[in-house]
C-alpha cells in the first residue's frame, strides 16, 4: 500500500509540474524572445540577427516555434548587406530546459533562404567572426534540421571566381548535445544534381575544430568520397582527408571540364595549411593513362603554383584532350605557299606557376610510342620552359626542349629535337616520305628559334639548323623512275625490280634569320653520288640548290648531270647547269669540295685513297672531309683536282626530273619539320 501511494503521489506531482509548465509557455509573450535571441547571436558572433516576422507559438508536449522573414548580417567589407536571409523557420523546442534559461531544439525547419559566403581582398572569409564583446553564452543545442530551398552563394575575392549551389532538400541531425551531424543532401550544381551522405563534427567543431569529415556523394557522373579532419575549419587550415574521385565520363565541375573521354579515377591523401595543399600518395587514371605520385597546389603572393611529380606506367596524350603529332605534313595552306599562315594564339600563361616532372613507362603522343619516357618543364611568369623530354623511340633515342615566353609580342619561341638511331620509318612518315625511302635507322637533329606568331612567320625568322641523316636502304622504283627519268639506270645500278639501293643519306642545313644554308648534301647510291650546295630563303620559300652528280660506273657516265634547283618550296624549277655541263671531273669536284662538303666525293667516288667508311658513309665522308680541309692552304677542290682523272661527258635527259622530284623532297622536309613543330607547340 504505501508504495502505490508513492506512486500516486509522484503521478500527481509529474502532472502539477507539466500544468506548471504549460501555464508559463502559455503566458509567455515569445515575440519578447526576439531581442533575446538576437542578443544571443550578437554575443556569440559579433554579428546583428533581425527577427522582422512574428513569432508565432504552437502549444503541446513539445511547442513549435515559427519565425519568418529573418536576416543576418554580412560582414563590414561584405558585397551585399546579408550573409544570411530565409523566408520561414520553424523550430520544435524542449520544454524542460526552458525552465532553466536554456533552449534545445529538437527539430529546425528552414526554407525559401539564401546565403553568401565570400572572401575579401585579403582571403578572409565573411564566416570568420568577431568577439562580439567577449561574451560565452552557447548556442542552442539543435538535434535535427531540415532545408528546403536553400541558394548557396561563393564568391572569392582575390580571383573574382563565383559559384552556386541550389540545395532541393537537406537534412542534418545529432543523437544530443556534442553529438556528430548525420547529413542528406539533393541539390543542384553547374546544371547537375548533387547528392552528398554522411556525417560531420558537432555544431560547435564548425568554429572551433577540429571538425570530423566523413562524407560520399555525386555530382552527376562524377562519385567522390572524403574522410578525416580539418583542424580549423573556419580558416579552411589543417586538412587532413582521404579523397577520392570517379567519373566514367567527362563532367564539368565550377565551369572546369575534365580533358579526354574517360574514364576517370583520383585517389590521395590531401593535406593543407597555410595556403599550401598537396595530395600525397596520390593514384588515378585517365582514359588508359595511369599515374601516382605527389599533387601540390599553392595560392602564392602573385600567382597560384602546381608541382606535380608523377609516374606512369602507361600515358597517352589522347586521354587529357591534346591532338597527337600528326604523321606527315597536312595539305599546306590555300595561298599556294608550304608554310601556313594561319595565326597562332599564345595566350599570356601568367596565371600559374608550375612545376611539372612526369615519367612514363610508355609515352603516346604519335603513332610510335616513347618508352622510359621522362618529361620535366616549368611556367614561371609566363614563361614556359621545356626543360627535357627524352626517351626511347623504335630502337633509338629521342630528347627535345624548348621554351615560350608567352608575356612577350610576338613570342619567342625556341625548340630542339634530337632522335638518334631511331629507324627510319617513324621520321620518314613524319616528312611524308615513307612510300619514297625505306631505311633501318635514321638520325634527326632540328634546333630553331623564331618569333611565334605563325609557322610561316617562324620559319622566316628562324636561326638555328636542321640535320637529317639516314643510313642504308632502299628508294622505290616508282618514285625513282618518276624523280631521275633516264639517270634511273644510273640510280638503280645493283638494285631489284622495285627499289634502288640507298648507301646513305645526308642534309645539313644552318638557319639564319629564315635563309637556310646548306653544310652537306649527299645522296650515295651504288651507281652514283649526288652532292648539294647552296640555299633555301625560308622567308619567301625559293630554293637556290646546286646539284652534282657523280657517276661510280663508266659506262653509265654520260647520264651523270649538274643542276642547279630554283622556283619554290611549292613550285621547284630545275635547269641544267652550263658550265658544269661542259666541265669535267676536275670541274665538279671542285666546286662540290669547296662549296658542299670538302672533300666526300672523294671518299665516296673513289676519287682519293680509298678507306672503309663504316656503317653511315656520307656521315663519315662529311666528317673526314671537314676535317681534311681545316688548316690546309689547299681548296679541298684541288685536292680532288690532283686525284681527278675523268670526264664527265653529256648532259642527261633526267636533268629536269631530278630538279623537280629533289624540290618536291625538300618542300616535303620542309614542311614536315615545320608540321612538327606547330604540332609540338599547338598541343
Amino acid at each position: 500500500m504505501r508504495i502505490k501511494t508513492i506512486l500516486a503521489g509522484l503521478a500527481m506531482l509529474l502532472v502539477a509540474l507539466f500544468a506548471t509548465v504549460l501555464a508559463i509557455v502559455n503566458s509567455t509573450d515569445f515575440n519578447a524572445y526576439r531581442d533575446w535571441v538576437a542578443a544571443q547571436v550578437k554575443a556569440a558572433t559579433g554579428r546583428d540577427l533581425v527577427l522582422a516576422g512574428n513569432v508565432e507559438v504552437g502549444l503541446s508536449l513539445t511547442p513549435r516555434v515559427t519565425v519568418s522573414d529573418v536576416t543576418f548580417r554580412n560582414a563590414d567589407w561584405g558585397s551585399e548587406p546579408a550573409m544570411l536571409r530565409f523566408g520561414k523557420l520553424t523550430a520544435e523546442i524542449e520544454l524542460w530546459p526552458l525552465l532553466s534559461d536554456q533552449i534545445v531544439i529538437r527539430r529546425l525547419v528552414l526554407s525559401d533562404a539564401d546565403i553568401l559566403l565570400e572572401t575579401n581582398a585579403e582571403d578572409v572569409g565573411n564566416w570568420v567572426f568577431g568577439s562580439g564583446g567577449g561574451s560565452t553564452a552557447p548556442l542552442p543545442h539543435v538535434g535535427e534540421v531540415e532545408i528546403q530551398r536553400l541558394a548557396f552563394r561563393f564568391r572569392n575575392g582575390v580571383t573574382g571566381q563565383a559559384a552556386r549551389l541550389d540545395i532541393d532538400q537537406l537534412t542534418a541531425q545529432t543523437d544530443g548535445p556534442g553529438g556528430a551531424i548525420s547529413l542528406a543532401m539533393k541539390a543542384a550544381a553547374d546544371g547537375q544534381i548533387l547528392q552528398i551522405d554522411g556525417s560531420l563534427g558537432a555544431l560547435a567543431q564548425f568554429t572551433t575544430g577540429p571538425l570530423p569529415v566523413d562524407l560520399k556523394g555525386s555530382l552527376g557522373d562524377l562519385t567522390f568520397a572524403v574522410g578525416g579532419r580539418i583542424d580549423n575549419p573556419a580558416a579552411v587550415d589543417g586538412i587532413n582527408l582521404d579523397l577520392t574521385l570517379a567519373a566514367p565520363k567527362p563532367v564539368t565541375i565550377a565551369g572546369f571540364s575534365l580533358p579526354g573521354q574517360g574514364p576517370y579515377r583520383l585517389a590521395g591523401q590531401l593535406t593543407g595549411a597555410d595556403g599550401a595543399f598537396t595530395l600525397g600518395a596520390a593514384s588515378g587514371r585517365v582514359g588508359d593513362s595511369d599515374f601516382a605520385g605527389e599533387l601540390v597546389y599553392r595560392i602564392g603572393a602573385e600567382r597560384p603554383y602546381l608541382g606535380l611529380r608523377l609516374a606512369s606506367t602507361k600515358l597517352n596524350s589522347g586521354d587529357f584532350g591534346l591532338a597527337p603529332v600528326l604523321s606527315g605534313p597536312d595539305k599546306g595552306p590555300s595561298d599556294g605557299r608550304a608554310f601556313s599562315a594561319e595565326p597562332w594564339d599564345v595566350p599570356q600563361l601568367d596565371f600559374l606557376d608550375a612545376d611539372i616532372a612526369w615519367t612514363a613507362q610508355e609515352f603516346n603522343h604519335g603513332p610510335y610510342p616513347l618508352k622510359n619516357a621522362s618529361i620535366a618543364f616549368t611556367l614561371a611568369a609566363g614563361k614556359l620552359t621545356l626543360s627535357s623530354v627524352t626517351g626511347n623511340l623504335v630502337d633509338g633515342r629521342f630528347s627535345a626542349a624548348g621554351s615560350l615566353d608567352s608575356m612577350q609580342s610576338p613570342a619567342p619561341l625556341a625548340v630542339r629535337l634530337r632522335a638518334d638511331d631511331v629507324a627510319a620509318g617513324p621520321l620518314l612518315e613524319t616528312m611524308g616520305l615513307a612510300s619514297v625511302l625505306s631505311s633501318r635507322q635514321a638520325n634527326l637533329e632540328v634546333e630553331i628559334a623564331g618569333p611565334a606568331q605563325s609557322l610561316r612567320s617562324l620559319m622566316a625568322g628562324a636561326n638555328g639548323f636542321v640535320t637529317f641523316e639516314a643510313g642504308r636502304g632502299q628508294l622505290q622504283n616508282r618514285f625513282a623512275r618518276l624523280l631521275f627519268a633516264d639517270l634511273f639506270q644510273l640510280i638503280s645500278f645493283g638494285g631489284s625490280d622495285d627499289a634502288a639501293l640507298v648507301n646513305c643519306l645526308v642534309t645539313r642545313f644552318r638557319i639564319e634569320n629564315g635563309i637556310a644554308r646548306a653544310r652537306g648534301l649527299v645522296l650515295d647510291t651504288p651507281g652514283a653520288t649526288v652532292v648539294g650546295s647552296g640555299q633555301i630563303d625560308l622567308r619567301e620559300e625559293r630554293l637556290g640548290l646546286h646539284l652534282d652528280t657523280q657517276s661510280k660506273q663508266v659506262n653509265l657516265a654520260n647520264l651523270a648531270v649538274p643542276m642547279n634547283v630554283g622556283g619554290t618550296l611549292s613550285s621547284p624549277s630545275v635547269t641544267p647547269d652550263a658550265l658544269g655541263a661542259v666541265g669535267n671531273t676536275a670541274e665538279f669536284a671542285t666546286r662540290a669540295a669547296d662549296l658542299a662538303t670538302l672533300g666526300v666525293l672523294s671518299s665516296l667516288t673513289g676519287l682519293g685513297e680509298s678507306k672503309d667508311l663504316g656503317p653511315d658513309p656520307c656521315r663519315t665522308a662529311l666528317d673526314e672531309g671537314a676535317k681534311a680541309g681545316q688548316g690546309s692552304t689547299t681548296s679541298p677542290g684541288q685536292k680532288i683536282q690532283q686525284g681527278a682523272g675523268q670526264v664527265i661527258e653529256g648532259i642527261g635527259e633526267g636533268a629536269k626530273a631530278v630538279g623537280e622530284e629533289t624540290g618536291k623532297a625538300l618542300e616535303s622536309i620542309g614542311e614536315g619539320i615545320g608540321e612538327g613543330l606547330n604540332n609540338l607547340f599547338g598541343n
